[in-house]
């Protein structure tokens, strides 16, 4: 009997773990809604009288976009897809990016703001930590296959003098 190879995911750095449960979270609360108000009537005919919009509303369309990026450019450094790009860099350009979208959506949409919008910040910021944390690995010079510490600049030209 042979049993099925599963991935391990003790291979995958802290950094990739908070970026792919983070990212997926956030995904899901993105389609939650994250304004909300609600009507008094003066009857009360039994169904709810509140109305309200989607995170995915405005500008949210953008962390909703910048958030699917990201769990597929982490799912793909999973599967180790071999790449001859800074994978570390464009992860943590990703979650700030995501980070900052987040913020200025609820900066520019902050009436009737609703429980699923400090949801949705409080996951960008942790998306934002596990980008950090990956800008650190590159740093350290463990970007990963295809992502290397080096930036994907060469060095300068030695021209034989000393400084």
């Amino acid at each position: 009997m042979s049993q099925a190879k599963g991935y391990d995911m003790s291979n995958v750095s802290t950094a990739g773990k908070i970026l792919l449960i983070a990212g997926g979270l956030y995904i899901i609360d993105v389609f939650l809604q994250w304004n909300r108000v609600c009507f008094d009537l003066g009857v009360d005919i039994g169904i709810d009288n509140c109305a309200g919009v989607a995170g995915t509303h405005g500008i949210g369309a953008l962390s909703l976009l910048l958030a699917i990026a990201l769990v597929v450019w982490e799912v793909m450094w999973v599967l180790d897809v071999k790449m001859t790009v800074p994978r570390a860099l464009i992860s943590a350009g990703l979650a700030g990016a995501i980070v900052v979208f987040t913020i200025l959506k609820v900066i520019i949409d902050n009436e009737f703001i609703y429980l699923f919008a400090w949801v949705g910040l409080i996951l960008a910021l942790v998306i934002g930590y596990g980008g950090w944390l990956r800008w650190q690995e590159h740093q350290a010079g463990a970007g990963g296959a295809g992502g290397g510490g080096g930036g994907g600049m060469p060095a300068p030209p030695s021209d034989g003098m000393s400084a």
